[in-house]
């Protein structure tokens, strides 16, 4: 993992470099928001967890009882490898003439696809609802700034690993 992790960095130094920091920005509001939802999520899971049991659940998930919950902070360079360069290569050639909606089109075909395959280790229909995730980063991102999805992205892993290990017993 640690190869991914500094290529986040570098397209983050790349990307204040290029004079496109505005795409990094945080918005303090949205964060606040998605921690109330974080806290409302959290509440039903253990609310969940408490009504069916493991039986609900079928066990601890063994994909994510693997990974450190420390990684967790780390995975800003998801949103940063993935949707912020097909942000990037939407300014650079637009979206308005035939040729450059195919171009990206099909790399968000190939990013969606990418991502949905890095993540089959949660399951093959995690996987592909997460292929989802790069058109809704994107627009976050666009939105928001890419520095409040790193954030917010960052919180929900954290808030679901440590759930995970002290809920579930991992």
């Amino acid at each position: 993992m640690y190869p991914f992790w500094i290529l986040g960095v570098l397209v983050i130094l790349s990307v204040l470099k290029s004079g496109k920091k505005f795409l990094l920005r945080v918005k303090v509001k949205p964060v606040l928001k998605w921690c109330a939802f974080l806290i409302g999520l959290t509440v039903v899971r253990v609310a969940l967890l408490k009504l069916a049991g493991y039986a609900g659940i079928h066990g601890p998930p063994q994909g994510l009882m693997m990974i450190p919950w420390a990684a967790s902070l780390t995975v800003f360079w998801e949103d940063v490898c993935h949707g912020l360069p097909l942000v990037i290569l939407q300014k650079l050639i637009g979206r308005k003439r035939w040729w450059a909606k195919t171009l990206n089109s099909i790399a968000l075909s190939i990013v969606m696809l990418s991502f949905g395959l890095g993540h089959l280790y949660q399951g093959p229909a995690i996987a592909a609802l997460l292929c989802i995730y790069i058109p809704c980063s994107m627009k976050w991102g666009k939105q928001y700034g890419f520095g409040t999805v790193m954030v917010c992205h960052t919180l929900y892993d954290l808030v679901t690993f440590l759930f995970v290990k002290f809920f579930l017993g991992a």
